[in-house]
């Protein structure tokens, strides 16, 4: 249905082709030529809501000027918001190739031809009217913004720094934390070739950008692991819990076998002692009634579950005392552990904060909302039955 700015914008030209055409029949013969024909054929077309058609006459008739250029670009802009890019394109392809519309109004339709480039999915063509506009100095917040998600969608993230950069002076507000997730970026592109020494590089100037970014710190504990510093990886993935102890369970297995391979449990049994305060995750409960044993660490969970439920502490306690159940509770307690390991499997592990989406699989940009660092592990997952964050996967 074609929406009330749009036949505002028909109205205009029809009103006008109307009072000439009226203006005809009651002149003389004398008084000058007949009105526009195709005028008149695009008031056919309005009549019998032929509306398209009748758009594309009135634009071919309204000629291009510096007083009617304004028109163009709400119609071009109109086009686009329906998703008629192709139309759109023409518009202000037309407009930009006008020599003779002022200078402006041609940087204006340099703008939304790149913005229409973008909604067509053309991102090379779109980038290469943005650093036309930048190199004008027109148009600068919008144009660098655009760039950066093209840089983004392209995976090019060293443009996408640069970018950035060039955007905090425009601004004048500093983008650390995105900064930072676009040197991680990097370095798992180096981790993936086996270049630690790239890798490294990189996330210490994330962590210039941004001190606090976790991720960095992961990585850098993986790179000091490949290139068999276990020693420095302890150092590296124990930042990642003063940085933000929501991600304790994203270090637990890598810190456990790094002290492993210097031969210190007994320094990792001592650090999951102190870790684990009353408010500490159920992974890290988990972590310590493991490395305790014996006995003891079933009767850890168990003081521990007393006063805090979690469903996952609860699972794992099932599954240490397995051969230690009385009979009469061993089939319903075994049903109740398949059921609740069922929920498990498919409970989300990951929750955006800004939009709530949630999935099983960690996204450093989350894929809804296309925010950065934003999704965070869930500490324990909701009670049997009960539906996941939406968006979960």
């Amino acid at each position: 249905m074609f929406d009330a700015f749009g036949l505002a914008l028909l109205l205009m030209p029809m009103a006008g082709a109307v009072g000439w055409y009226l203006r005809s029949r009651v002149r003389s013969p004398e008084s000058g030529p007949a009105p526009n024909t195709d005028y008149l054929q695009g008031v056919q077309y309005l009549v019998n809501d032929e509306t398209d058609k009748a758009m594309d006459v009135f634009i071919r008739l309204l000629e291009v000027d510096n007083e009617t250029v304004e028109t163009h670009l709400a119609l071009g802009s109109l086009f686009r918001r329906r998703g008629e890019v192709d139309r759109a394109l023409r518009v202000h392809q037309n407009l930009v190739a006008r020599p003779n519309l002022d200078h402006k109004y041609r940087n204006r339709a340099r703008l939304e031809l790149a913005q229409d480039y973008m909604k067509a999915g053309v991102l090379d063509r779109a980038e290469g009217l943005y650093l036309e506009l930048l190199e004008q100095g027109m148009f600068q917040d919008v144009a660098l913004a655009s760039l950066v998600s093209i840089y983004e969608k392209e995976r090019d993230w060293e443009r996408a720094i640069d970018a950035t950069r060039r955007q905090e002076k425009v601004q004048g507000a500093p983008e650390p934390q995105r900064l930072a997730q676009y040197a991680c970026e990097l370095a798992e592109e180096a981790l993936w070739q086996k270049d630690n020494k790239t890798a490294l590089q990189w996330t210490k100037k994330a962590l210039a950008d941004d001190r606090n970014c976790v991720r960095a710190s992961l990585l850098e504990g993986k790179a000091r692991e490949a290139a068999d510093d276990a020693k420095a990886a302890v150092r590296s993935y124990r930042r990642v819990i003063r940085q933000d102890a929501r991600y304790v369970v994203e270090v637990l297995q890598p810190l456990k076998r790094c002290y492993a391979a210097i031969g210190d449990l007994d320094d990792w049994l001592a650090y999951l002692r102190e870790l684990a305060q009353p408010d500490a995750p159920p992974a890290v409960q988990i972590a310590l009634a493991d490395a305790i044993g014996n006995g003891q660490g079933v009767d850890r969970l168990a003081d521990y579950l007393a006063h805090t439920p979690s469903w996952t502490a609860f699972n794992h306690l099932l599954e240490l005392n397995q051969t230690e159940l009385p009979e009469p509770l061993a089939a319903p307690l075994a049903t109740l552990h398949a059921a609740l390991k069922a929920t498990l499997a498919s409970a989300p592990l990951y929750a955006c904060q800004h939009c709530g989406f949630s999935g099983r699989a960690i996204h450093w940009q989350c894929p809804s909302c296309r925010r950065w660092a934003s999704m965070v592990p869930v500490s324990d997952v909701a009670k049997p039955g009960l539906s996941p964050v939406a968006g979960g996967h």
